[in-house]
């Protein structure tokens, strides 16, 4: 899958009744969890549909990870829902090189390691998400985009 590059930055950017923007009060991996639970509370305010919520706060979880172990501080969360898509936007100050194609959709188990429970991120994120994307420069972004609409995933009720 490919991963499209265009999309505006989290920072500057001021929370709206449409858009949510926090920074990590600290960058070890005990952040993701509130990054998390955060999502979850904003999200289920905007009364999203409640499978957007539950890959959202996936989707949320996995960037943010990956801004801690590979970035640097501070990072930055930002949700926007609009015209029926929520984008959901993480940036950290690491300039770190990314390729510029998506993950492999059924990667082979051999490369996670030896444990197994890393590796899996960007995967996970390429499929819940409509569109993903990086940019790079003085900071790195990565965001993700999602349908809002609850006709998206049959059968799972609105929150």
């Amino acid at each position: 899958m490919e991963i499209l590059a265009v999309q505006p930055t989290a920072h500057g950017l001021l929370p709206t009744a449409d858009r949510h923007v926090w920074c990590l009060p600290d960058t070890d991996l005990t952040q993701a969890a509130h990054a998390r639970r955060k999502a979850a509370g904003v999200l289920q305010r905007w009364r999203l549909p409640r499978a957007t919520v539950d890959d959202a706060v996936l989707v949320v979880c996995e960037l943010v990870t990956n801004a801690i172990r590979h970035g640097r501080s501070p990072v930055h969360i930002a949700l926007h829902r609009g015209q029926g898509a929520l984008t959901i936007s993480v940036s950290d100050h690491g300039r770190v090189p990314y390729p510029t194609r998506g993950p492999d959709p059924d990667p082979d188990p051999e490369h996670f390691g030896e444990s197994g429970e890393s590796g899996r991120g960007l995967s996970i994120v390429a499929a819940l998400a409509q569109a993903h994307g990086y940019e790079g420069g003085d900071s790195t972004t990565f965001w993700a985009r999602l349908h809002t609409h609850p006709t998206d995933a049959p059968g799972r009720p609105v929150v």
